[in-house]
């Protein structure tokens, strides 16, 4: 028995695989049970339901889980055992293919014609579940029976009207023929698709070449006169010769049901021999009993199940144990033999020709460790202000078993390690199944001096700036004439007098052409736009405001300019050493009374896109004839 069972919460679990834990539901394939409904032979530590609700009634029905309270697994695999039951017509197989299938279907002197076959199998496969093709052994029991052709009879009632006797006078009474039979022998099973969810939920191909001991038992058939005190015509009889040996092959092609069971379609066919009697009164035999010996053999084809069985057993483990990294690794850092770790070292040109590369190294502090990685980042910051950029990631290695970590060589000038501070981050990481930790960050830090190399001044870099898309929105005057209506139930019931309303229509106008200046300074919120374009702004608006006059009242109205729009762009050329970059892209509105920017509105890249895009060429519609 498994004794010492633990578990974190009422709602814990056992595990339904060897090694692979459950984490999604079932098929249609997977079993539906619980733990405790398992069998007691022939495993002697298996936990029946009955002994776990004695120690353990408060915890509930386990399904699936590995938890690191767990002393004990549940192991699930396929039974090597599969029993099956098959039924469906049985047909008679008379000798010969002519004699079954010809022109004369049936051999008049046999009188076997169609019934029924039930037969179940029990087979025991040696290869392994997932193998395709498995070979195995197995057993068949089977019943089978043949019901009297109407030929035969016929055949009877003729035979006694050759005899003087009137048709209407000969009775046949009968009873089938009856089969049972015990086989053994191999069996094999291919496996031609398989669930990718449940490797046990399959389809499958079974074929079964079996021999043994068949009882047949012929058919009673006797044909008499009633009217001539019971007059025997002829009568078949079995004989005492019940056993023979025989056998039977089948195949079969079965699809999955749910919880094992699969469901298709089979043929199977037998051969053995028959013995029976024959009493003839009248012709050469009158009055003889003549034993016939004769080939006995057919076919059938109907549905038929199988049913597989899963392999169940409590196996005890030990509790897994979850990492924990509560020790930091120990960092060193090693220069020309010394240790340097938080020190500044100054060094002379002439001992260039002797120095080796600095050294990272580190050592684990953690007992017992167990799949520990580490991950360490060498970083690095010049002690310039010109040349500052920042932290850099010089070197790193991530989730490595590695404990050495060196300077990269294009941070040795000549030998000589860079001039600037440099500090190391280290810490380890445990994984487990039940999961994973990652222990604090070992730092240390050091740096190098050396006779500091003259800073050549660089050329300062220019910004340009670009005005794309450059629109004016101006409103032009007109008047319109409105009349005052009454409505009276949707009904106009009266024309007043007629009004002049002055309105504005709202237009905008692309300029042509696009404008840019550079800048050493990043200019985002211009308050005064370069002269030459202040100028064309002007220009434009004096000749919109100039146009076309609407008289209204007594008075002139002009145009009205309401603002001017643009896309602006800033990007860096090339400078020093650095690609060209680009800054931003943004809607601009410029003032037409100040005329300056007073709205900066960043665009996205589809935008950018999108609005200087250049504009479809006009088309002209074809004017449908009417």
């Amino acid at each position: 028995m498994v004794t010492g069972l633990f578990f974190s919460s009422p709602e814990a679990y056992a595990q339904q695989a060897d090694t692979v834990r459950r984490t999604t539901q079932g098929d249609r394939c997977t079993p539906r049970e619980n733990l405790f409904k398992l069998g007691i032979r022939p495993y002697s530590d298996t936990l029946k339901r009955a002994d776990f609700k004695a120690q353990y009634g408060s915890t509930a029905e386990l399904t699936d889980c590995d938890t690191t309270l767990q002393t004990f697994v549940l192991v699930r695999r396929p039974s090597p055992w599969k029993v099956g039951l098959f039924a469906g017509p049985n047909f008679a197989y008379c000798g010969t293919w002519e004699n079954t299938f010809g022109p004369n279907p049936r051999d008049k002197s046999l009188y076997n014609g169609t019934g029924f076959n039930i037969t179940g199998n029990a087979d025991y496969y040696f290869s392994r579940p997932e193998r395709r093709l498995k070979f195995g052994v197995g057993a068949a029991l089977g019943y089978q029976n043949y019901f009297t052709r109407s030929s035969y009879r016929d055949y009877l009632v003729q035979l006694g009207v050759s005899r003087g006797i009137p048709a209407g006078q000969v009775s046949v009474i009968h009873r089938s023929s009856e089969d049972m039979y015990l086989t053994i022998g191999p069996a094999l099973q291919w496996i031609f698709a398989r669930s990718r969810r449940n490797p046990t939920c399959t389809s499958f191909l079974e074929l079964a070449i079996r021999g043994g001991l068949f009882r047949t038992e012929a058919a009673t058939i006797a044909a008499f006169v009633p009217a001539q005190n019971d007059r025997l015509v002829r009568s078949v009889n079995p004989s005492d010769k019940l056993y023979h040996p025989g056998g039977i092959m089948s195949l079969g092609v079965f699809f999955p049901l749910r919880n094992n069971w699969h469901l298709g379609v089979q043929a199977q066919g037998f051969y053995t021999k028959l013995n029976y009697l024959i009493v003839d009164n009248g012709g050469d035999m009158a009055g003889q009993l003549m034993e016939f010996e004769r080939k006995h053999g057919g076919f059938s084809a109907g549905l038929a199940v199988r049913k597989g069985f899963n392999q169940k057993r409590l196996i005890p483990k030990a509790p897994t144990t979850c990492p924990t990294c509560d020790s930091i690794p120990t960092v060193a850092v090693r220069f020309n033999n010394m240790r340097i770790n938080g020190q500044t070292v100054a060094y002379r040109d002439s001992l260039t020709q002797t120095m080796t590369a600095p050294v990272v190294s580190w050592k684990s502090t953690t007992l017992n460790a167990r799949n520990e990685t580490f991950t360490a980042r060498l970083y690095y910051r010049p002690d310039t202000v010109v040349t500052s950029t920042g932290d850099q990631v010089i070197a790193q290695k991530i989730n490595t078993t590695d404990t050495t970590l060196s300077l990269p060589a294009e941070f040795l000038n000549n030998g000589q390690p860079r001039r600037g501070f440099y500090y190391v981050t280290v810490h380890n990481r445990q994984d487990a199944k039940c999961g994973s930790c990652m222990s604090e960050v070992a730092t240390t830090s050091f740096a190098f001096l050396n006779p500091a190399q003259p800073v050549l001044a660089s050329a300062p870099c220019k910004y340009t700036h670009k005005l794309e898309r450059l629109e004016v929105n101006y409103r032009t005057p007109y008047t319109r004439e409105v009349a005052n209506v009454c409505y009276c139930n949707g009904t106009v019931t009266s024309v007043g007098d007629t009004v002049t309303r002055l309105r504005y229509r709202s237009l905008n106008r692309r300029l042509a052409g696009e404008y840019s200046f550079e800048n050493e300074q990043l200019v985002l919120n211009l308050k005064d736009l370069p002269g030459d374009l202040a100028q064309l702004l002007q220009t434009e608006k004096s000749r919109i405001e100039s146009g076309s006059v609407t008289r209204y009242k007594g008075r002139r109205v002009r145009p009205q300019v309401q603002n001017f729009r643009a896309v602006f762009t800033v990007t860096q050329p090339p400078c020093n050493g650095q690609p060209e970059s680009t800054i931003g892209s943004f809607s601009v509105v410029i003032s037409d009374n100040t005329y300056s920017i007073t709205s900066l509105r960043p665009l996205s890249d589809a935008e950018y896109q999108k609005l200087t895009a250049p504009a479809p060429a006009p088309t002209r519609r074809s004017r449908s004839r009417r």
